[in-house]
């Protein structure tokens, strides 16, 4: 035992590179002599025996004798094997464990298991048992806990069918039936081999075996028959008509007649409720998607007056499939009625798509958010006008300009009247009506900002919960601020102050924290509403719109704290893009003051705000994120994400913005330099891992005029990485103030940073001046879209685009 435990001891020292000495504390005697310890049990099966053959469904038992030669009690268990040689090894299979034993020194017991033959081909093979499988008990030696026992035969031959015929005379009517040798015949009511057997019979030498049947106690129409042997393999299923001349119910049911068959969708599985009538007490199966054939989905018994209802669940099919229900009767003798179809349903689609050619084969064929054949529903068709081409966006029709063609003049009856790019005098992009909307006419529209209005917080989260409730969503989402949350494996502190600030002054104007939310006292303002359709990704979206709102304290006051509603503007085609940039820029046609604008704009945050607008999306909606930023919570400012998924709100990685650990390290350093080229290019990622490090943060600390550096980094490196990061553009990188739209007072308009609206600052390690106009630059896009550029001739210049429009100006790098 002592050569053991310094071998255990020499190897934990070689597999870790050091030298390991007994402790000075080691129980172990430096004399105790070596070899087997006599205050240890010792296993070993003595022997091992089951039967000769077994098969699939085989209940037999496993048996071994296990005895302890050693000093001191056992507690173990035997497992029993299937080798197809005489050595066991890993893969042998495992076809039985005992319960645990309790064995005392120099004692022997018999244990035993079940046998468990599920996955075993027919072949020989032989019988271990072996003591202690899991090496759970220590031993004074471990060289006897197996033996092999007899070789058996693992025997998955199936019984032939039972043949079948009647003996009739004098008495009961006698059922001749035929198999192989050696199996057991047992016959049932009816015709499928199910229910309890009526007789059991054994073939003679000949084959066959004569068993008399009760007719009047077991009265069927017909009977079956099936064949079982000595190991459990059944035949299939024979069957025979009940004898004539012996007096029974020979007369089928009259087929039912089913007077419902309503379904309840769900995801996984749908709920069916079968109603009708037939034979008093007789048995109904329900059968669906298969003619009243195989085992039925459900059985009810029909009352004396022959109503019945059967209420079940079956699995889900995909979108625009046919479910069908049979029905058929079966009465006391057996009689079976014929077979009678219900009424037939079509499986929903998901939101946003639709069965609209009524082919089951294809499925949901159609997207109703963006085909122009079937917007919104099916045929519904969007017509364009002159040579402007109708486009289906978000479910609604409107029209766009091709590719190469711009509408100069405004006016929709001659289309898209010109192949060249409008002069600026023609075409001019009002920021404050087209990108960053912040005039108090809109976020403090009477109408649309009140309880129940488009642009309402409540309104927008009604939508993210498929318009059902959403006070589940919304206290869900705000109570992860109230916990630890654990986001790409790293630990993002709580900010407990959620519930002192927010959600429980919320809860107790509604009533309490058991009521629902009331959402005409949610505690946010509505600051701006955005237009982002520089985030284009040409083939998924075309760009995003945004809902920005600040957080209120018990009293109504703003809190340093605001949330942003990120949204996709559904459509990635060259028309969906040229529609959505068509749609912004008429409001900058109207201007903030016509009384259509706020019509108009509804109309555009309708399409990408609501439930349905975006098929594949949770509830069709179109979020594409939440994010915050707050310092009202804790110190310092932090910003987090969060996605929309069908368990509500999930926190997320913040883009592009590693973990805060890693400014000013050799390793984002190496990182930097590492993708210097695309950095430089702003077309770099952040991965979620560096190394074996995680990399991509949970939340964004924003300590004020922060930013980021690392050692031996090039000055335009560093900036172009800092300023793509979340932290470093809400501080330093910019000399922003955490937030790009500040929270407002009632009364008042929300303010933009400089990095928006323009202006100079200088570089927090290089000293060089640099100059910020986002604003400026999203209008430079926009005007790309809807105006064209300058020196544009014709259709032609534009083809370097694969037919898409224009691409955005803004870097591949930037997420947000």
């Amino acid at each position: 035992m002592l050569k053991q435990r310094l071998l255990a001891l020499a190897l934990t020292g070689a597999l870790t590179g050091c030298i390991v000495e007994p402790s000075p504390e080691d129980p172990f005697d430096p004399n105790f002599p070596d070899g087997p310890s006599t205050m240890m049990p010792d296993l070993e099966i003595e022997s091992v025996t089951g039967p000769s053959q077994l098969g699939p469904n085989s209940q037999d038992f496993l048996r071994a004798r296990l005895c302890n030669r050693g000093g001191s009690f056992a507690i173990t268990d035997v497992s029993f094997f299937l080798s197809k040689d005489k050595v066991l090894d890993p893969l042998d299979r495992r076809v039985g464990t005992s319960g645990q034993a309790t064995v005392e020194a120099g004692a022997c017991q018999e244990v035993m298991a079940q046998v468990k033959m599920q996955g075993v081909d027919q072949d020989g093979y032989y019988l271990f048992a072996v003591a202690d499988p899991n090496d759970w008990t220590l031993e004074s030696s471990e060289t006897n806990n197996e033996r092999m026992g007899a070789k058996l035969w693992v025997d998955r031959n199936v019984p032939p069918v039972p043949t079948l015929s009647w003996l009739t005379g004098n008495g009961q009517p006698k059922l001749l039936a035929s198999s192989e040798l050696g199996v057991s015949i047992r016959v049932y009511q009816g015709s499928t081999c199910s229910g309890e057997p009526v007789v059991n019979g054994y073939p003679s030498e000949n084959g066959y075996c004569e068993m008399p049947i009760d007719i009047s106690s077991y009265p069927a129409a017909s009977y079956s028959a099936r064949a079982y042997d000595s190991v459990g393999n059944a035949s299939g299923c024979g069957s025979i008509q009940a004898p004539s001349g012996y007096g029974y119910d020979v007369t089928p049911p009259a087929p039912p007649v089913v007077t419902q068959a309503n379904w309840s969708y769900g995801t996984t599985q749908h709920a069916l409720t079968v109603k009708g009538t037939t034979e008093a007490g007789a048995e109904v199966g329900v059968f669906v998607d298969v003619a009243c054939t195989g085992i039925p989905a459900a059985t009810v018994f029909a009352s004396s007056s022959g109503a019945f209802t059967a209420e079940l669940t079956v699995a889900a099919q995909s979108g625009g499939s046919i479910r069908r229900v049979y029905v058929a009767a079966r009465d006391a003798a057996y009689n079976e009625s014929s077979c009678v179809e219900g009424p037939r349903y079509e499986t929903p689609c998901q939101t946003g798509y639709a069965n609209c050619d009524g082919n089951p084969a294809n499925g949901c064929e159609a997207i109703l958010t963006e085909d122009e054949a079937n917007c919104g529903a099916c045929g519904t068709t969007c017509q364009g006008s002159g040579n402007a081409t109708g486009v289906c966006m978000s479910g609604t029709c409107g029209v766009a300009c091709p590719v190469g063609r711009y509408d100069c003049d405004g006016n929709l009856s001659n289309g898209c009247e010109s192949t060249y790019a409008c002069s600026p005098s023609a075409c001019t992009i009002n920021a404050s009506a087209e990108l960053a909307i912040t005039a108090l006419s809109v976020v403090e529209d009477p109408v649309r900002t009140a309880p129940g209005g488009a642009w309402h917080f409540g309104t927008l989260m009604r939508a993210m919960a498929g318009d059902q409730d959403p006070s589940t969503l919304v206290r869900n989402w705000l109570k992860t601020w109230a916990t630890a949350q654990t986001i790409n494996g790293l630990t993002v502190p709580a900010r407990t102050q959620m519930l002192t600030k927010v959600l429980t002054p919320w809860e107790q104007k509604s009533g309490g924290a058991s009521r629902p939310l009331d959402f005409s006292k949610a505690p946010f303002r509505l600051l701006a509403i955005m237009n982002r359709m520089d985030l284009r990704n040409p083939g998924a979206q075309a760009g995003e719109g945004r809902f920005v709102f600040g957080v209120l304290d018990s009293s109504g006051n703003p809190l340093e704290f605001t949330i942003i509603f990120e949204y996709a503007l559904p459509g990635g085609t060259p028309e969906a893009i040229q529609g959505w940039a068509r749609g912004w820029h008429e409001l900058g046609q109207l201007g903030l003051s016509h009384p259509d604008y706020k019509t108009k704009l509804q109309a555009l945050t309708d399409r990408f705000a609501k439930s349905g607008v975006m098929a594949g999306r949770p509830f069709g909606n179109a979020l594409n994120q939440i994010r915050t930023n707050e310092v009202d919570l804790a110190d310092p400012w932090e910003m987090r994400e969060f996605n929309l998924t069908t368990a509500g709100l999930q926190p997320a990685t913040v883009k592009l913005t590693p973990a805060f650990s890693f400014n000013n390290t050799g390793a984002l350093g190496d990182f930097l330099r590492a993708n210097q080229a695309d950095i430089l290019a702003e077309r770099h990622t952040v991965p979620t891992t560096l190394g074996s490090q995680r990399f991509l943060a949970g939340s964004a600390i924003v300590p004020e005029d922060f930013f980021w550096r690392a050692p031996s980094v090039a000055a335009e490196v560093r900036h172009k990485f800092s300023v793509n990061t979340c932290s470093g553009c809400h501080a330093g990188e910019t000399a922003t103030d955490f937030v790009h739209v500040a929270p407002r007072r009632a009364g008042q308009t929300a303010a933009l940073s400089a990095f928006l609206r323009g202006g100079t600052v200088v570089d927090p390690v290089s000293g060089t001046s640099r100059s910020f106009n986002d604003l400026a630059r999203r209008s430079e896009d926009l005007a790309t879209l809807v105006c064209g550029t300058a020196g544009t001739q014709s259709l032609k210049d534009v083809e370097t685009f694969g037919g898409f429009p224009a691409p955005s100006n803004l870097p591949r790098a930037r997420v947000h």
